[in-house]
C-alpha cells in the first residue's frame, strides 16, 4: 500500500424525505443568504425547488434563486452567478441537482471570494499559469440523481463553450459541507439518465482500481469491487422495478463512496479514461455516462497488460470469469462481459452508437487526442500505462 491521506468532511444526510431538512443544515454552517441553484428543469416543474425554498425560509433564510444549468455546466452562468451573489451579499450555495448542478455550483463558490477570473482554476495550457483557489464559499447539496459523486468529492468540472473546452479543477476546498440524499428524489429519473449515472459511479472506482501498482492492495480492491458488484445487482434490480427504494438508496451512497477517495487510498489512479472522455463531452456535448461506456472498454483493451495480475482478478472476481492459466483470453471474457452489461443498460459501447456524435474520423481522433490534458512531462496521460497522442488514438479507433 502507497503512502497516501484521506480527507472525507462532507456529512451524508440519507433518507426519505431528507431534503425537508435543508434549512436545519444550512443554518448549522452558518449560512444566513442561500443561492438556490439548479437547472431549471424537473426539479423546478415537479415543485421540488419552491419547497426547498420553503424549507429554507421556515429557518429565517433568505433565497436568492438561480437555474439554467446545463449538462457539462458553462462557464458564462457561473460567471452570472458569482456576479448575482455578490450583488446579493450570498453567503451559503446550496445546488438542487446532480454533478452538472453541484459542479456549476462548486465554481461559483470558489469565485465569489476570488479577485480574479475564476477560469483561473481550470486553465492548463503551458504558457498561463494555473491559479489553485485558497477560499470558498460553503456549499450543500440536495441530490437528486446518483452519478458523479460531486457531492462528495473534490472535483468541479466546466465547459467554456466557446472553445469547446472541458476542464477540471480538483482541490479539496470544493468539497460539500453536506449532502442530503432522498432515494425517492430519484425515482422518476428517465432510464437512461440511471444508467449512464451507474456507469458513472463504477468509472469513478475503476480510475482508483486500475492501478499501476501490480496486484494493486486488499483493502481498496474489496472496496471498490464491492461498488462494482452494488452498481451491477441494483442496475438490474431497477431496470425491471425502477421504484425500488433500496435499490436507489444504495446507489446514492455508492456515488457518494465512489468519488470521495475511499477507494483510491493507498494506490495511484490512472484517470485517462476520463480525461479522454472530456473531449468527447466538450466537442460534441456527449452525456459524461455515455461517453465513458464507449471509452473505458476500449481503454481496458490497449492497457490490461501492463497490469495483467489486477486485471485477471477484476474478470474472475468481477466479472466472475471462470479462471485459467490463459490469462489474456479471461481478461478479454471479462471486458466483453463488461460491454454487454453496459449494453443490458442500453449505453452505447461504440462511437457509433453515441448520441448527436457524426461518423469520426483520424483527423477527429487526432484533434480530440492532442488535446487530452497532460499529465506528466512528456506530455502524456495515464499510469497504468502512460499513453502519448498515438495511444489515444489507438484508444479511440479500438472505441469504433
Amino acid at each position: 500500500m502507497l503512502n497516501s491521506t484521506f480527507l472525507s468532511p462532507t456529512r451524508l444526510i440519507i433518507g426519505a424525505n431528507t431534503h425537508q431538512q435543508a434549512g436545519k443544515w444550512v443554518c448549522a454552517y452558518g449560512g444566513h443568504k442561500v443561492l438556490l441553484h439548479h437547472d431549471s428543469g424537473y426539479v423546478k416543474q415537479c415543485g421540488l425547488v419552491d419547497e426547498i425554498s420553503a424549507a429554507l425560509q421556515a429557518e429565517g433564510l433568505e433565497v436568492v434563486e438561480l437555474g439554467g444549468v446545463v449538462p457539462n455546466p458553462h462557464l458564462e452562468l457561473v460567471y452570472q452567478g458569482i456576479s448575482l451573489c455578490r450583488q446579493e451579499g450570498v453567503d451559503f450555495l446550496l445546488a438542487v441537482g446532480g454533478g452538472s448542478v453541484i459542479d456549476s455550483t462548486k465554481a461559483i463558490a470558489m469565485g465569489l471570494p476570488y479577485e480574479g477570473d475564476v477560469w483561473d482554476f481550470f486553465v492548463e495550457e503551458d504558457s498561463i499559469p494555473h491559479a489553485i483557489p485558497e477560499k470558498s464559499t460553503p456549499i450543500g447539496v440536495v441530490l437528486t440523481i446518483a452519478a458523479t459523486g460531486s457531492e462528495a468529492s473534490n472535483s468541479c468540472v466546466i465547459t467554456k463553450a466557446d472553445e469547446n473546452l472541458k476542464r477540471f479543477c480538483d482541490n479539496d476546498i470544493n468539497r460539500p459541507v453536506f449532502a442530503i440524499e432522498n432515494p425517492m428524489l430519484t425515482m422518476s429519473l428517465p432510464p437512461k439518465q440511471t444508467a449512464y449515472g451507474i456507469i458513472d459511479i463504477m468509472s469513478h472506482s475503476m480510475e482508483r482500481y486500475f492501478t499501476p501498482e501490480i496486484g494493486g492492495n486488499e483493502l481498496t480492491n474489496r472496496l471498490a469491487e464491492a461498488i462494482f458488484f452494488t452498481c451491477m445487482t441494483c442496475g438490474k434490480i431497477l431496470l425491471e422495478h425502477p421504484d425500488d427504494y433500496e435499490a436507489r438508496a444504495s446507489l446514492m451512497l455508492a456515488s457518494s463512496l465512489s468519488h470521495n477517495g475511499l477507494t483510491g487510498i493507498g494506490r495511484t489512479g490512472d484517470w485517462a479514461s476520463h480525461f479522454i472522455e472530456h473531449e468527447l463531452s466538450g466537442d460534441y456535448n456527449v452525456t459524461h455516462g455515455a461517453g465513458l461506456a464507449v471509452i473505458i472498454p476500449a481503454w481496458m483493451k490497449y492497457v490490461y497488460r501492463e497490469n495483467l495480475p489486477l486485471f485477471y482478478r477484476w474478470a474472475t472476481v468481477v466479472m466472475q470469469v471462470a479462471p485459467s492459466g490463459d490469462q489474456d483470453t479471461v481478461i478479454q471474457t471479462g471486458i466483453a462481459r463488461l460491454e454487454d452489461f453496459l449494453r443490458s443498460l442500453g449505453a452505447p459501447v461504440r462511437l457509433g452508437e453515441l448520441e448527436g456524435v457524426p461518423a469520426l474520423t483520424e483527423e477527429d481522433f487526432c484533434r480530440m487526442a492532442k488535446r487530452v490534458r497532460k499529465v506528466h512531462p512528456d506530455g502524456s496521460v495515464g499510469w497504468v500505462k502512460q499513453l502519448n497522442t498515438e495511444d489515444i488514438v489507438a484508444i479511440f479507433r479500438l472505441a469504433r
